[in-house]
């Protein structure tokens, strides 16, 4: 079996560059369906407007929308994947600022599965915070709580300690345990 991964370590590369995304995929797809069903049990709960939390997310610069889906459509064509994070990060912003938390949370979404594969931890920690205040603000804690882990994770890595003290913080005001070790996959 070592001489099988000697010979093709670029496989067994790829192969584990696969299995990550799948998780990540996996991690995804559970969490839009503990959210449906958390909404699919209260229908009459209307979910509060989350931009106003959200947007103190990222820093506030006048960006053009228009101008921002058009970088958007023209990485997505030419295949620049390391491009993609921060642009699906700005128009998820954009989205916010307009109300659109449906498509914001999409693009969100795009951009953490864009930023774990490009390794972009700063750009996966910032949309995971934001996908946090959207959870919590729909009423989902508990996804919320683990974006925002994710998050904290995440800063811890790249050794940001004020972001990473803020995220923890953003978790004990909301009662999220900071020990988890999180097992839902």
């Amino acid at each position: 079996m070592k001489e099988l991964f000697a010979q093709h370590g670029a496989l067994a590369a790829a192969l584990a560059g696969v299995l990550a995304l799948a998780v990540v995929i996996f991690f995804l797809a559970g969490a839009r369906r503990r959210s449906r069903r958390k909404r699919a049990i209260a229908p009459h709960a209307a979910a509060p407007t989350p931009a106003a939390p959200v947007a103190k997310n990222v820093a506030k610069t006048k960006v053009d929308p228009a101008a921002l889906l058009a970088a958007v459509s023209e990485a997505e064509t030419a295949g620049q994947r390391d491009r993609l994070p921060g642009l699906y990060l700005s128009l998820a912003q954009c989205r916010l600022d307009e109300g659109d938390c449906a498509q914001a949370e999409d693009l969100l979404r795009k951009c953490i599965l864009g930023a774990a594969s490009a390794r972009h931890k700063a750009t996966h920690a910032k949309a995971r915070l934001m996908l946090g205040d959207l959870a919590h603000a729909a009423g989902d804690a508990t996804t919320a709580c683990e974006h925002w882990q994710i998050a904290r994770a995440l800063f811890h890595e790249l050794k940001q300690a004020a972001d990473h003290e803020k995220a923890e913080q953003r978790m004990l005001r909301n009662g999220c345990p900071t020990d988890w070790v999180l097992t839902d996959f």
